[in-house]
């Protein structure tokens, strides 16, 4: 059979997916302002700032992506070796002042290019990796644990919950016996004399039965004695039914005494919650297994004093520069050198400027047998979680439940025992934030690519934001603002001339005076012209002016004709 098998290895967010890509080099020492005391009007010259987990940023951008290997290796284990070639330990490291995990996620798909909900798994596949890796973070940092271990021999326990209806059951047994040793005794004494010496159990039982078998045989159905005939009957049937109920609760008993012998439990439980601001995915992998059909995403995360100082200016608005990196590019060329076909999650670039991009990346399926609607949707969708993904590496409000309980009992009886165990997990996990002002939230790539593995045609959504734009953005809020309230001045101003139009023309309305002009005018005029026609004696040929010629040119038809046209020839650029 043929083994085939797909890995995508992205470092940073370049792909290694047949030959490398071209990653640039990245220089990322950081400078932050020190913070004043509120009584200081003048901010302190900013400091650089650089760390452990700024340099695994920059030497992720700056690697050729690992080229895929013809013997399969999960995503995981790809990550795995990446970060053991570059010597980046798993947890918190002291001296670099920053935390690295890796997390994975997976689903099953038996072919990608035919799983119409290929995207969307494998978008909630590099989410739950990426959530997983936050939460080992915060658990590091703040958690709250409970356990216990617990070995508990249950034969008193038995005997508690059945003691008292076996008493019960004890009582009535004996009371119907008696009653049955009495009627014995009128047919067979001597075996009514057994009956009443034997105690509770199976020769009991089985006494009790014989007895009834001979009560049956010697009592005549058509005897005079109705009411010890009703008596007997009475008692058989109560003692039969106290018999049944008496068999049941012993089988019961005995089953469970000898089911478990001993039970042990071991039980753990954590809770861990906290905010977590400026972790970034680092490196990324992607993997699918055509023989057991998993693909798994597998995820580094990084967090470090300086990504969070990044962040920290971005939600702030705080002044916050970074050293330009002279090999960097606008963050829109890197993202055209990279391969978005086979990017997903969060991200982060520092370009040129020393701007500090937090970048999400998604897509969904856009093929062209797709409906109009369903592409117009798909589209909204990826563009609506490219913009969680980046304001996500901002704010996360991340939070942990985790429960695991194993239990082990040991059944059967003194002679033959055998050990069961079962284990359960639970587990919850979340991140969230909830009505955050977000400034700078911008779309820096949108393209329709082929998707590698698929085939696919999918339509690739990058959202970003960094703290230079979300206080040019706070800028432009104000200018906009400032701009409204002139703009409702100027209105205001409008309006009353507006009304001083309308006055104007309403107490023009029935003036006296030029209704008596009028008047007088009309009167004259009308009073003229009749002695005008009066002083005429001939009437004048008029002269006709009516055109009766026909002026009416032909009707063009109309039609449509197909191509692109440009209402807007020239534009200035001047903005």
């Amino acid at each position: 059979m043929e083994h085939k098998r797909w890995i995508i290895p992205l470092i940073g967010i370049g792909l290694a997916f047949g030959a490398p890509l071209p990653v640039p080099a990245q220089e990322v020492e950081e400078e932050s302002a020190e913070v004043e005391s509120s009584a200081q009007s003048e901010e302190m010259p900013p400091q650089e700032v650089t760390d452990g987990g700024v340099e695994a940023v920059r030497e992720a951008q700056e690697s050729e992506p690992a080229p895929a290997e013809p013997k399969f290796r999960n995503a995981r284990q790809v990550l795995r070796q990446l970060a053991k070639k570059k010597k980046w330990s798993e947890g918190w490291d002291e001296d670099k002042k920053r935390t690295i995990v890796i997390e994975s996620a997976e689903f099953k798909t038996a072919d990608p290019a035919t799983d119409s909900s290929f995207f969307i798994k494998r978008e909630m596949a590099a989410k739950k990796a990426v959530l997983t890796a936050k939460v080992a973070i915060i658990q590091t940092i703040n958690q709250e644990m409970s356990a216990i271990d617990l070995v508990n021999m249950p034969g008193t326990d038995v005997n508690k919950a059945l003691g008292a209806e076996r008493e019960k059951l004890n009582v009535e047994l004996a009371r119907q016996k008696e009653i049955l040793v009495s009627m014995l005794e009128q047919v067979d004494k001597a075996e009514a004399d057994v009956l009443r010496g034997t105690t509770f159990g199976d020769r009991l039982n089985d006494l009790m039965a014989a007895a009834i078998k001979k009560l049956d045989a010697e009592y005549d159905p058509d005897s005079r004695d109705k009411a010890a005939q009703a008596r007997y009957e009475a008692a058989k049937n109560e003692f039969e039914v106290a018999q049944k109920k008496y068999a049941e609760l012993t089988e019961k008993a005995e089953a469970m005494q000898e089911e478990v012998r001993e039970r042990q439990e071991s039980a753990v439980e954590s809770l861990a919650r906290m905010p977590l601001y400026g972790s970034s995915v680092i490196m990324q992998t992607e993997s699918w297994d055509k023989d057991s059909g998993n693909y798994q995403v597998a995820v580094m995360l990084c967090w470090s004093y300086a990504l969070e100082r990044a962040a920290r200016a971005t939600v702030t608005g705080e002044e916050f520069h970074i050293k330009p990196n002279p090999n960097g590019k606008s963050v829109q060329d890197w993202l055209e050198d990279q391969n978005p076909a086979t990017m997903i999650g969060p991200r982060q670039y520092v370009d040129a400027k020393g701007n500090r991009w937090f970048l999400g990346v998604t897509a969904r399926a856009y093929d062209d047998d797709l409906s109009s609607s369903a592409r117009r949707r798909n589209k909204g969708i990826a563009e609506m979680y490219a913009q969680q993904m980046a304001a996500f590496c901002l704010w996360a409000d991340v939070e942990s439940y985790k429960m695991a309980q194993s239990a082990l009992e040991s059944r059967g009886n003194d002679e033959v025992q055998r050990d069961v165990v079962a284990e359960s997990y639970a587990e919850k996990l979340t991140q969230s934030f909830s009505k955050k002002k977000i400034r700078g939230m911008q779309k820096l790539y949108s393209d329709e690519v082929v998707h590698p593995i698929t085939g696919s045609t999918i339509y690739v959504a990058v959202y970003g934001i960094n703290p230079n734009a979300a206080k040019a953005a706070l800028e432009i809020e104000k200018i906009n603002y400032a701009t409204k309230v002139m703009d409702n001045r100027y209105q205001t101003v409008e309006r009353g001339r507006d009304a001083a139009n309308q006055a104007a023309v309403k107490a023009s309305e029935n003036r006296p005076e030029d209704f008596q002009k009028g008047y007088n005018e009309q009167k004259k005029a009308v009073d003229d012209e009749v002695e005008a026609r009066e002083a005429v004696k001939k009437p004048v040929r008029g002269t006709n002016i009516i055109n009766r010629g026909n002026s009416k040119a032909p009707a063009r038809k109309k039609q449509s004709t197909s191509g692109t046209f440009s209402g807007d020839v020239d534009v200035s650029d001047d903005f």
